[in-house]
């Protein structure tokens, strides 16, 4: 490559050089380096520029984030992150760091946490956005909801590139957790707003969510009851009566498209009766992972990965799950927790112990291979949950949008 040299004898290298190397780069330096001069720290500042390190961030260093209890301590939240070499360090500076509060996380997405702060004189407790990178914050305003009408609250977290918005979504519940109101909080807006429940009639959710394509997801319950003759189409959250009388329950999972803010509840796959359920994200798709809990004599301990085909995450019509992964017989139980990698991450479901006391035990099964591996995590408390993470300089107070 030709070098050009300017008048001062500087050696001049051409912007797009500069950016392919910058956007290369950790957060952390790329917020010391804003002080080398004015075209850095605007560049930094660009939507394409943090699009793009978004995408190389995501491929170059995809990360898991840890979320710990530590043993008979009163303030057990603790977050840690394992990077793809699989070392551990302490997350530092949280929304929660005051000692009269706890945390957890909501959902994660693009670099970005909500979390639900454990503040026991709100109820339902506030919520912040936190870049754990950049160490931005933002606290979210109250909902517009008297909570104290309320019995339940369930709250989910999501980005949509249709609409270049980050949305949280609230649904309250008064009559057997089934729901009765939902708020949405835009991030582009800076306010809560109050929408249809739609769809939601009859439905209760888990409090757990991921998200995909533009969409969140919840499992939950849908109340079924018959139709009594000559009765009319009632609201059934507003009819106690209605989910006193329901004669079954439909276990279904529930999606809100957040560009459209519409809910679609979704059938799930025809999974064992006694399996262990969780909700999680493969290839861009809602996928499941699905334990099987085997008699010991007769059936081993087995996974399953279920994902959704057809329709988009979305919003869709129809639908449609393929198995695409079977365990091979499982020597110990495993808690499968989420996929990272191209892998199931998996905790034992019991504890292990060595020679200095309990340790945590990650094991990590290739859905290619099917070759299980196993990873002692140093200086980790008790894990509760793994969210799938990366590092970015996406904004807590703006939005960026891809220049074309």
């Amino acid at each position: 490559m030709k070098q050009t040299a300017m008048d001062s004898d500087v050696l001049f290298l051409p912007h797009e050089i500069i950016r392919n190397i910058l956007k290369r780069l950790p957060v952390k330096s790329l917020i010391r380096f804003q002080c080398v001069c004015k075209d850095w720290k605007n560049l930094m500042q660009n939507p394409s520029f943090i699009v793009d390190h978004l995408q190389q961030s995501s491929h170059q260093n995809p990360s898991l984030l840890l979320e710990c209890k530590r043993i008979n301590i009163p303030l057990p939240w603790r977050l840690y992150l394992l990077d793809s070499g699989l070392q551990v360090r302490r997350v530092q500076n949280s929304p929660s760091n005051n000692s009269s509060r706890n945390a957890g996380i909501v959902g994660s997405c693009n670099g970005l946490l909500c979390l639900e702060i454990h503040d026991f004189n709100q109820s339902p407790h506030p919520l912040s956005l936190w870049n754990p990178a950049t160490t931005a914050v933002r606290h979210v305003p109250r909902t517009i909801t008297d909570f104290c009408d309320f019995y339940n609250c369930v709250t989910g977290f999501g980005f949509s590139p249709i609409v270049n918005d980050y949305k949280i979504v609230r649904t309250y519940a008064v009559f057997y957790d089934v729901v009765t109101k939902v708020e949405v909080f835009s991030l582009n807006r800076g306010t809560w707003k109050a929408i249809d429940i739609g769809n939601l009639k009859g439905v209760r959710l888990n409090s757990e969510t991921v998200t995909a394509n533009g969409a969140i997801f919840w499992s939950g319950v849908k109340l079924v009851r018959e139709k009594k003759e000559g009765e009319d189409n009632i609201g059934l959250q507003e009819d106690e009566d209605y989910i006193e009388e329901a004669e079954d329950k439909v276990d279904v999972i529930v999606s809100f498209d957040i560009a459209k803010e519409v809910f679609t509840v979704i059938p799930r796959p025809n999974l064992d009766w006694d399996a262990d359920v969780m909700l999680t994200v493969y290839e861009n798709k809602l996928a499941i992972l699905c334990d099987i809990w085997g008699d010991e004599d007769e059936i081993p301990d087995m996974i399953y990965l279920w994902v959704l085909d057809e329709g988009t995450c979305a919003s869709g019509d129809t639908w449609s799950w393929t198995k695409r992964y079977t365990s091979s017989p499982l020597s110990c139980t495993l808690d499968s927790m989420a996929i990272w990698r191209n892998e199931i991450v998996c905790k034992p479901d019991s504890e292990e112990h060595d020679d200095k006391g309990r340790r945590n035990v990650l094991c990590m099964m290739n859905l290619t291979t099917n070759e299980v591996k196993r990873s002692v995590i140093s200086y980790c408390d008790s894990i509760l949950r793994i969210y799938n993470y990366v590092e970015s300089l996406v904004s807590v107070g703006n939005n960026y949008i891809e220049e074309s």
